[in-house]
This record gives structure tokens, C-alpha cells and sequence, in this order.
């Protein structure tokens, strides 16, 4: 009887152990799991200078220093700080991301916008609150090239192509277009991409020294169609 109890007790001193162990195991592994979670967060919102973009994207143009006001007048939820490597991944998978200032312009960048080309009441609301507001569109695959102005709520130019169809075609031609003939030639991704830059700012160029001095993070945010 005696070797019996002992032989019970120590079945059961071996699975208190054993249990323990695989709980010290889980501990450990929920632990590393957490640990990796902060390091991918802290990494997503370490400051970094700016990244470019432009192929195969769609970005509006704001006149203004204030990021935050931008989200809420989009619409903006779900948001958080981001850099720009983040915000830029984010901005290919439906969400938008806010960059920082960018000499007094602010980038709201991503397919999360939806179809602002056939939408510009949000252009219009944009530009009566902060004074201008631009959308640009570049899709080299669908053939598809945009760039609309709205200023104090007025529109100043709206172009839209796709599969070498103009669709429209509205207010004065900027003076990249003018070297233009629409005839013979229709706009490329440089030819948005030269407008940005005659409008506001061409993001294939944020790697120039002149936006050295841009910093501090962006947003991400999602936008309820």
C-alpha cells in the first residue's frame, strides 16, 4: 500500500511539473508574440523621411498645414499614426494614408479614396474649406490618367481618360497640356506627374533634397464608402 501512495505521488509531482513546463513554454511564446507585436508597431510609426509614389496610385492635394483637419473632413476612421513606408503599403490595400506637411500640402494617398474622378463634390468641399484641392490619377495598365482643380469650391480643370478614351474634359488646359495636341496625343503618367508638380507637388520627387527637411509622421485611416 505504502509503494502504491508512492508511486501516486509522484505521477502526480511529475504532472505538476510537466505542466509547468508547457505553461512556463506557452507564457514564453505569448511573450515573444507580444514582444514582436510592439516591435512591428514601433517600427510602422518610427519617423523616416519621405517616400516616393505615383505609378499606379491615386492621391488628392490639399492646401493646408493641418493633417487632422484633413481626416475629419474626409470622413476619416480607424485612424493611426504612421510612417511613411507604413501609410504607403496601407494606401495600396483601401485605406488612405495623410502625409506629414509637405510645404504646406498635405497628400491624402490610396484606392481607399474610391472613385473621386466620377465623385467631385469631395473635391469641391475640399477646396471651399481649405482654398484648393486636386485629385491626380495614374493606372498605366487601364490606361487610365486624371488630374481635376477645384479652387474656393469652383472648378478650375477636370481631364479624365481611360483605355485611350477622353471621358472629360473641362476648364482651362494647364500649360503642361498646352504642349500637348489631344488629337494625336493623350496624357501619360508624366504628363499627371508633370502637372502635380506645376499644381502642387509631384511625389516621384519626394527623394529630392528640397523635402529634406519634411518629417514627423502621417496617418492611416479608412474611408466608409
Amino acid at each position: 500500500m505504502l509503494i502504491f501512495l508512492l508511486f501516486v505521488m509522484l505521477i502526480v509531482g511529475l504532472g505538476v511539473v510537466l505542466s509547468r513546463q508547457m505553461n512556463r513554454v506557452i507564457d514564453e511564446e505569448l511573450l515573444d508574440i507580444d514582444f514582436q507585436e510592439k516591435d512591428l508597431n514601433r517600427n510602422q510609426k518610427t519617423p523616416e523621411s519621405p517616400r516616393i509614389f505615383g505609378s499606379k496610385m491615386q492621391w488628392i492635394a490639399v492646401k493646408t498645414n493641418y493633417r487632422e483637419k484633413v481626416a475629419a473632413t474626409l470622413g476619416l476612421t480607424q485612424l493611426e499614426l504612421a510612417n511613411w513606408s507604413h501609410g504607403l503599403e496601407k494606401a495600396g490595400d483601401n485605406h488612405v494614408f495623410l502625409t506629414p506637411n509637405i510645404n504646406s500640402w498635405i497628400l491624402a494617398v490610396g484606392w481607399g479614396l474610391g472613385e473621386v474622378w466620377d465623385k467631385t463634390a469631395l473635391l469641391e468641399k475640399l477646396s471651399r474649406e481649405y482654398g484648393e484641392a486636386q485629385f491626380f490619377l495614374t493606372h498605366e495598365g487601364a490606361h487610365s490618367y486624371t488630374y481635376i482643380r477645384y479652387a474656393n469650391g469652383e472648378m478650375i480643370r477636370h481631364f479624365h481618360c481611360e483605355e485611350g478614351e477622353i471621358l472629360t474634359n473641362k476648364g482651362k488646359p494647364t500649360d503642361t497640356e498646352l504642349a500637348l495636341d489631344f488629337s494625336n496625343i493623350l496624357p501619360t503618367e508624366s504628363t499627371v506627374l508633370a502637372i502635380a508638380a506645376e499644381w502642387s507637388v509631384n511625389p516621384t520627387l519626394l527623394d529630392q533634397v528640397e523635402y529634406a527637411d519634411v518629417e514627423g509622421l502621417g496617418s492611416v485611416g479608412y474611408l466608409q464608402p
